[in-house]
């Protein structure tokens, strides 16, 4: 597997070549799109978000990064417990607000489930503050869609192996949104509510995960 990015005069591209089909799963789930060229993902330059498509530091940090860390990113191997461990502890000595999304919540609990990747959001406020406290993990530009997607903010480091996605919105700021509060690991984390996950997870009809969700149920009744 290859991973490398590349500059036309409209697109900045992120490109996997000659992967292996264990590994296309995690690739897709990535959101990046099979091409004649093998697996792409493309941020618009001439897109709305000035903070990082017209900064060349940004786009060569994120080259040497994806470069480096593509292949270990895409393996889908690494220890769920270290990397949160790693955000948990980074973000508490930095004062980042921050909020567990996805499989994580049910794992963080006890759910028997193996996260396929790491989904944080974190404050608006913060989210350009946590690129800047990850610079060698950056995979993936930090962004603002302007409401043209799910979530406002998005960026992709690679951390440990693992794919960690950061998102804010508005919407989803401790002041707008219910989280749970719950201890992990020594650390107080604030996560989606767990009826909110397995209405996600039942619309999904990812019946291996609910069948585990429901068998912590039952032991937690």
């Amino acid at each position: 597997m290859k991973c490398y990015c590349y500059e036309t005069e409209t697109d900045f591209v992120l490109l996997v070549e000659n992967a292996e089909p264990k590994h296309i799963d995690t690739i897709l789930h990535a959101w990046f799109v099979k091409t004649k060229r093998g697996y792409e993902k493309t941020y618009p330059k001439n897109g709305e978000d000035k903070l990082w498509h017209k900064n060349s530091a940004d786009k060569e940090l994120i080259k040497k990064n994806f470069a480096r860390l593509g292949q270990s990113m895409f393996s889908g191997v690494f220890d769920w417990k270290s990397v949160l461990t790693a955000l948990a502890q980074k973000f508490l000595e930095n004062k980042i607000q921050w909020y567990i999304f996805g499989s994580c919540c049910e794992a963080v609990r006890g759910v028997k489930i193996t996260p396929n990747d790491i989904d944080i959001i974190v404050h608006t406020s913060d989210f350009y503050k946590v690129k800047e406290l990850f610079p060698d993990n950056i995979v993936e530009p930090f962004v603002d869609n302007h409401g043209t997607w799910l979530v406002r903010y998005f960026g992709r480091l690679c951390l440990g192996g693992a794919i960690v996605d950061i998102a804010a919105d508005e919407k989803l700021n401790m002041e707008n949104h219910p989280y749970e509060n719950l201890t992990w690991n020594g650390f107080e984390v604030f996560a989606e509510p767990f009826h909110k996950r397995y209405k996600i997870e039942t619309e999904r009809g990812r019946e291996n995960r609910l069948k585990a969700m429901r068998e912590y149920m039952d032991l937690t009744k």
